[in-house]
């Protein structure tokens, strides 16, 4: 992996002051890497949804991510670049799809819901936790930590669509509908259809 020149700096410092081998300063290049740029696409996301309309379910999008992902895993990018603009671009997408899908009638509304608890209950049970090559869960104490983690943040997630269905906030539909559909789209990506898109995310070629 090539590393950004900030990235190395800080690692080469961290490194230096802790007095840490070679090998644990590439690891630290890596983890100070992969914070910054997710912190970095979170805040362009959020930008993003900002100027589409859309932030508090933009946010809610994120916050459903951050939960769904450290718990049940999912389909990893080979490019943390690609992963980014992912992110950047399906969160506000999702929070976008919400605002025409909350003036649907209630019991539809209901049954989109339901829907998409049942299908990220039944995606956690049947195959969480998925790893990546760069990070296996080697473990069996840790995937079913993981797995039963997993499943006690799709009731809790459950428990909070509920929540939102009483509410009389202005946004409750809009946020109820992005952590539903927030869920349905990490539970896609568990599965094989899930990792051939992001397979096919990474073989398109930029042109330089």
């Amino acid at each position: 992996m090539s590393y950004l020149s900030f990235s190395k700096r800080c690692a080469s410092y961290l490194t230096a002051q802790a007095g840490l081998s070679p090998e644990k300063e590439l690891v630290l290049a890596y983890v100070i890497e992969v914070l910054a740029l997710n912190f970095f696409n979170i805040m362009i996301a959020l930008v993003l949804g900002l100027l589409l309309g859309v932030l508090p379910g933009t946010a809610t999008c994120i916050v459903t991510a951050l939960l769904f992902r450290y718990t049940a895993g999912g389909a990893h990018s080979n490019s943390p670049w690609r992963c980014g603009v992912m992110t950047i671009t399906v969160f506000p997408l999702i929070a976008l799809l919400a605002v025409p899908l909350s003036m649907l009638k209630q019991p539809y509304l209901d049954l989109l819901v339901a829907a998409a608890v049942l299908y990220g209950l039944l995606a956690v049970i049947l195959l969480a936790p998925v790893d990546s090559p760069s990070a296996p869960v080697v473990s069996p104490l840790r995937r079913k930590k993981l797995k039963a983690l997993s499943v006690i943040v799709v009731l809790v997630l459950a428990a909070l669509l509920v929540m939102l269905r009483q509410s009389q906030w202005v946004y409750a539909r809009q946020v109820m509908l992005c952590v539903a559909v927030s869920m349905a789209w990490f539970s896609f990506m568990l599965g094989r259809q899930g990792h051939w898109l992001v397979s096919f995310v990474d073989s398109i070629r930029v042109s330089r």
